[in-house]
């Protein structure tokens, strides 16, 4: 019952961040039409039409000339509830309540609301959220988390499945392998070319279905249907020793505290709007090896001026008050390092320098917690992360207070 606690909780916590940042973004990306040969469709007046526009039918050689399906170079969308039928260019990031796409994307799809479709197409896809629908083509790997998942009878994955579910659904036939763990997993008439390693309390297993390679799980899983299965090899490891469960588990939470994290930045960046933007419009590449020295020093000298402080009984409210402030900015400062990434990206990888800066934030800060997954070095990545973002974030704060009493 306390693990079932704790998924809800972690569900309900994520879904509730994932809307708060659908709301403050809130991009709506422009498109443009394009004709047969790939190019922008000009209108009279010498503009690009945009398909979001009307476009006027006009009669041509072959008959009417209909404006085809919206092509843009938009990286985001979110609101209360997003419908997107588009054809991108590049990777295309989703957020709202209710999310249903039908692109066609040439990149990753990355969506999360409460409620997730996706019968579009793309290169990889990365989706998270309370309900999960997959129905769409993805040509390499899909990462899925959420409460329900389902991957239903027209969903095509190229490559690997790798995902967390309360409850996980399989319709589909897998082209790869499959590591996904959770509460309980159903496989309806499937056939999985590769392995499948799962960690679940529940595994039913419904008409025919077929395993290529390995069939691992937990030995405290119950199994129903198990002679409706037939694979190369059937292992199971102790329940103890879930490697598979433990990784899934640590990777719910990561999410988890990403989401949280996510939902702090969109708080500072809101009340601290001059100093958020500062902090990546004024960054400065030849400055970076000072903050993190900076920033090394002060996670150091703060704690113990701040105990040297409280050991005097005047002095304990200012010590207090230093540790407060210490705890805040050492939690922000990997969101700082982050906008940095993220303004980079924008300007240079993106070409994007009027990107909105939530979407800056956004993408740095998901880039660095993806970075600090990685195994021996993620520490250290964190690590210097942090050391940056606050020596940076308090350089700032007394460039702006200063420039303030001028």
């Amino acid at each position: 019952m306390a693990k079932k606690i704790k998924i809800f909780s972690q569900v309900f916590l994520g879904v509730a961040s994932v809307l708060t940042l659908g709301y403050a973004i809130n991009i709506k990306p422009a498109s443009a039409c394009v004709g047969a040969d790939g190019k922008p469709i000009v209108g009279k007046n010498g503009e690009v039409a945009n398909c979001v526009e009307t476009i006027e039918v006009q009669e041509g050689d072959d008959g009417p000339l209909v404006a085809p399906a919206a092509v843009t170079d938009g990286y985001s969308e979110a609101g209360a509830d997003v419908k997107s039928e588009k054809t991108i260019r590049h990777s295309y990031f989703l957020a709202g309540n209710q999310v249903d796409s039908k692109d066609d994307i040439s990149g990753l799809a990355a969506f999360a609301g409460n409620g997730v479709v996706f019968s579009g197409s793309s290169e990889y896809a990365a989706l998270a959220g309370n309900s999960i629908l997959v129905k769409g083509d993805i040509e390499n790997d899909l990462f899925v988390a959420g409460n329900a998942v389902e991957l239903t009878e027209d969903a095509y994955i190229g490559r690997d499945v790798f995902g967390f579910g309360n409850t996980f659904l399989i319709k589909t036939n897998l082209n790869g392998n499959v590591f996904v763990s959770g509460n309980r997993l159903v496989l309806e008439n499937v056939t999985i070319a590769g392995d499948l390693k799962v960690g679940f309390d529940e595994i039913v297993i419904k008409g025919k279905s077929a395993i290529s390679g390995t069939f691992e799980y937990n030995d405290t899983a119950i199994v129903t249907g198990l002679d409706n299965l037939s694979a190369d090899e059937i292992t199971t490891y102790a329940g103890s020793k879930n490697n598979t469960v433990t990784f899934a588990v640590s990777l719910t939470d990561k999410i988890i505290f990403l989401l949280g994290r996510l939902l702090v930045t969109i708080i500072f960046v809101a009340i601290a709007k001059k100093l958020s933007k500062r902090i990546i419009d004024e960054f400065e590449l030849k400055s970076a090896w000072k903050n993190l020295a900076l920033g090394l020093g002060l996670l150091i000298v703060i704690p113990l001026a701040s105990i040297f402080v409280m050991i005097t009984f005047i002095g304990l409210p200012l010590g207090l008050i230093g540790f407060a402030f210490y705890v805040l900015f050492a939690y922000l400062a990997n969101s700082v390092t982050g906008g940095v990434i993220g303004h980079l990206l924008a300007e240079k990888a993106f070409k994007q320098p009027k990107m909105h800066i939530f979407l800056q934030y956004t993408i740095g800060i998901v880039l660095v917690e993806l970075l600090t997954l990685i195994p021996y070095v993620g520490s250290l990545i964190g690590g210097i992360s942090v050391c940056f973002g606050f020596g940076y974030l308090i350089h700032k704060i007394f460039r702006q207070s200063e420039k303030a009493k001028k």
